[in-house]
């Protein structure tokens, strides 16, 4: 095992073992415990997967893993972390094989073989039931009782945890420990089992990520939370744990007390319950539109100002993951919402939002742009109201290009990028040719990947709903994207999302960057930028083709029928999509600051000269309008059903293996092809069409 220095983390990967492995494995384990003991200074920790706090694939990610990582960098020690099933690394800590464990639930608080630590919260843990058991049942003031009287009686928890004890007493009860939280909602969509004692944010995750076909099909009983808290424990077997705790906890003392972990877990979406319940709660995703207009409340009166609104701010990808999350066990903690064009038609179907039927007298609903109208039009009904609004748009260096005599053809190919950035590309100077998102998401690198697919000719199903991504098309796209995101982008770019690249560009270390036409506002404000006056822009990259190079993507708001404040909701969506509000914006805090791409006198004159990526971007927006679905210009980069958001992590994680080196593009499209596949049967959409 590698000796890890420096507060350098190391972390692996360890599954089940088979049984001619058994003797290897013993070694292995004797070389860790001989290696622990030959490195004292070094602290070797086990976790497990446990979405969102902890991640099996890095450390960095997952808020426990955060905050015990940065409490050890704080205390100057060097740190191992090795991922186990949760059950075995309780085993390994308890045998002392290694120093300790993380996460543990206060509830399997293990007292006679750990040292714990003080809390981390975990928000709460609850009872996940199928919905149809739940029919005609409001309140339910004795839960014992209750499930006793409908006669459910399997009762799955996970492996290596506690189930409660006002549960696990009872003997009309049958207890199931499941391997996974994924292995339990099977068994519970399967009715092998009746009711799931299991973390309310991880069952959330599993179904988002690894079980849409079941998004929908369970509910936490109500008003029967337990809540909890993770704890680090410290096997007792090693004489320095007993002080290491204590220096462990002052450590979490302090990011209590500088609001660190506060922070953390907000950035993972997990917020404290409203202090004040006449809060009207917000959820919206951290862009920078949003951030102008939040400031603009804060500063101005409007009339908005009367309300008590919380705006609960997060990355967009865990946003829409927490949004879905919620909605997939038919939960909402949002009174409004800025949600995506992909989410939308797919809620207001199932009948989650409130339609806007009627608007204010100077709303002026004809002011915005088609494309962003028919994006929240279902069925004839408005479910939502354009916030903002994009296309995709080429950023480029104007002096990189001078400086080599090279110039940008009429129409731009991503093979024109690719020779233009091979000849700019200059690492040792930290100039790099091209920024492409790599993060993995089916709203990060597979935004782009998506809409380079479609451009080179592919789509992501057949007209018999069949995957078609081990295709030529889809075959010539990811190679192109993988040989500029490897070749000619920036170094140890496995997870770049927009905001890395736009740093860099603003930083004058991009010569080009591919991405969001709404980026544009921050690469033109000359307090962001150190090279606005060297900014170019220009229309999106073509592949063989000029249909589909191009995504629209919109932030839409929206009121969940959940909503405590219905009406006031709608006011506060109709106020931050008005002409009226967008104007005072500009005033206040410049051209730059308005949020752009839904409504046509937003391209006012004086717009267009203060923002020099205007006019493409407006023309771009009209090009993709069309009230016939045939010649729309807009690239497929999603698929509009729920199970899109497992398909595209999936085809998203095996196209970043390729960007890292860890395997080639057909390797990774067989594998994406067969994930998306099974992703697909297992929804029932191949049965359905049998029929």
């Amino acid at each position: 095992m590698p000796k890890a220095t420096g507060g350098v983390v190391y972390f692996f990967t360890r599954t089940s073992v088979p049984k001619k492995s058994v003797a290897l494995y013993v070694l292995c384990l004797a070389f860790l415990v001989c290696a622990n003991f030959a490195s004292a200074s070094s602290i070797l920790l086990a976790t497990s997967e446990v979405s969102p706090f902890s991640d099996s694939k890095d450390v960095s990610k997952g808020y426990v893993n955060e905050i015990v990582v940065k409490a050890f960098e704080e205390l100057g020690e060097s740190l191992n972390v090795e991922h186990y099933p949760h059950a075995r690394a309780l085993m390994l800590a308890r045998q002392g094989a290694v120093d300790g464990v993380f996460p543990v639930h206060d509830y399997e608080r293990f007292n006679d073989a750990f040292f714990i630590s003080d809390a981390i919260p975990a928000g709460a843990s609850g009872f996940l039931i199928r919905a149809k058991d739940l029919q005609g049942h409001s309140e339910i003031p004795d839960l014992v009782s209750w499930l006793k009287q409908q006669n459910l009686r399997g009762i799955g928890y996970l492996r290596g945890t506690i189930a409660p004890k006002f549960i696990s007493n009872e003997t009309f009860f049958n207890m199931f420990p499941g391997k996974s939280t994924v292995n339990l909602l099977d068994l519970l969509g399967r009715e092998r089992i009746d009711v799931l004692f299991i973390d309310k944010y991880s069952a959330k995750e599993a179904l988002v990520n690894e079980r849409p076909s079941l998004i929908g099909e369970f509910i936490f009983i109500p008003g029967q939370e337990v809540e909890s808290s993770f704890h680090l424990a410290l096997s007792k077997q090693k004489p320095e744990s007993s002080a290491l705790i204590e220096k462990f906890n002052e450590a979490l003392r302090k990011q209590k007390q500088s609001g660190h972990v506060t922070r953390t877990l907000e950035k993972y979406g997990v917020y404290k319950a409203s202090d004040n319940e006449k809060a009207l709660i917000v959820g919206a995703p951290d862009i920078n539109a949003v951030f102008h207009a939040k400031a603009y409340l804060d500063e101005y009166d409007s009339p908005l100002s009367q309300l008590n609104i919380q705006w609960q701010i997060m990355d967009e990808t865990v946003l829409r993951r927490r949004l879905l999350g919620d909605f997939s066990v038919n939960e909402n903690r949002f009174d409004l919402v800025l949600i995506g064009n992909y989410g939308l038609p797919i809620w207001a179907k199932r009948d989650i939002l409130v339609p806007f039927s009627t608007h204010p007298d100077n709303y002026d609903i004809k002011d915005i742009i088609p494309a962003a109208l028919l994006a929240n039009t279902v069925n004839g009904a408005l479910y939502g109201l354009p916030f903002v609004a994009e296309t995709t748009l080429t950023f480029y260096r104007t002096d990189l290009l001078d400086n080599l005599n090279l110039s940008l053809p009429t129409v731009l190919t991503y093979k024109d990028v690719k020779v233009l950035a091979k000849q700019i590309h200059r690492p040792e100077k930290e100039v790099y040719g091209v920024g492409l998102r790599t993060r993995v998401g089916w709203g990060q690198n597979m935004a782009l990947v998506s809409t380079m697919a479609n451009t080179y000719g592919a789509s992501w199903l057949d007209e018999k709903m069949q995957p078609t991504l081990d295709s030529k098309a889809w075959f010539d796209a990811v190679s192109m994207y993988a040989d500029l995101a490897k070749n000619y982008g920036p170094p140890d770019n496995k997870n770049m999302g927009w905001q890395e690249n736009q740093k860099l560009f603003a930083e004058g270390k991009l010569a080009f960057f591919i991405d969001a036409s709404s980026l544009g506002g921050a690469l033109f404000d000359k307090g962001f930028s150190k090279v606005t006056q060297f900014t170019g822009v220009t229309y999106a990259p073509l592949g063989n083709q000029q249909k589909g190079a191009q995504w629209f993507w919109s932030w839409n708001f929206a009121v969940p029928k959940q909503s405590q404040y219905v009406d006031e909701a709608q006011s506060i969506a109709h106020f931050l999509t008005s002409k009226a509000f967008i104007d005072e914006l500009k005033k206040a805090r410049g051209e730059y600051a308005a949020p752009s791409g839904t409504r046509h006198s937003t391209y006012s004159s004086s717009y267009q000269q203060a923002v020099p990526y205007a006019a493409f971007e407006h023309q771009a927006l009209k090009l993709l309008s069309s009230d016939d679905p045939s010649k729309s210009m807009i690239g497929s980069q999603f698929i509009p059903i729920p199970e899109f958001t497992a398909i595209g992590y999936a085809v998203g994680a095996q196209i970043n293996d390729v960007v890292t080196g860890k395997q080639s593009v057909r390797k990774a499209l067989e594998r994406a092809q067969s994930h998306t596949q099974i992703i697909l049967e297992r929804a029932g959409y191949y049965a359905e069409k049998e029929k």
